[in-house]
């Protein structure tokens, strides 16, 4: 008995011994998707793709009212024959721009799709120079500043990861450019 009591105290001072030596900085997420440029020209970009898929809406919704309005106008001339046909073709229409709709804003849409493609690699790199980062200044956690409600500027990691992305998509350029890439972070 005395073993096992003394093998639990020892576990709890490792593990509380363990807990206090554990280094945690943060880094304020905004600040970084606000000031690096890959990450807003990927904005940007999934921002035209809607914009553009909005005036495809936008295109297909006026040529249903077009149809919808030439029928009402129309309507007393027709025979029910013909009656008949044009409804069906606004109903038709119809379902064309709610199909249109769903796939490009439903859960796995075109515009997510996009978005995720444009955004996911600079997220990864980002995710990628944060645990750099992190590692080479010796801290083992880092937060977002989302999840704080108070932190000593001193484990704020911002400007540091800000900084590695900065040199490392000047590299990146380079090596694009054909120049040679810059060592050493």
């Amino acid at each position: 008995m005395h073993k096992t009591v003394t093998k639990i105290l020892i576990a709890i001072c490792l593990l509380i011994g363990g807990a206090s030596a554990q280094k945690i900085a943060y880094i304020d997420a905004d600040a970084i998707t606000t000031n690096f440029q890959k990450f807003q020209d990927a904005q940007k970009e999934a921002q035209r793709f809607e914009e553009e898929l909005t005036r495809e809406f936008r295109k297909a919704q006026n040529e249903l009212e077009g149809m919808k309005d030439s029928f009402e106008r129309q309507v007393l001339l027709m025979s029910e024959q013909r009656k008949k046909e044009e409804q069906q073709s606004i109903q038709k229409k119809e379902v064309e721009l709610q199909q249109f709709l769903e796939e490009v804003s439903g859960q796995g849409g075109k515009l997510q799709r996009k978005t995720q493609e444009l955004l996911q690699p600079i997220i990864g790199q980002v995710n990628e120079v944060i645990a750099e980062v992190a590692k080479d200044k010796g801290y083992d956690f880092v937060l977002n500043t989302a999840a704080l409600a108070f932190a000593d500027e001193n484990h704020n990691l911002t400007q540091f990861v800000l900084k590695a992305l900065e040199e490392a998509t000047k590299e990146e350029l380079e090596r694009q450019t054909g120049g040679t890439p810059r060592t050493g972070r």
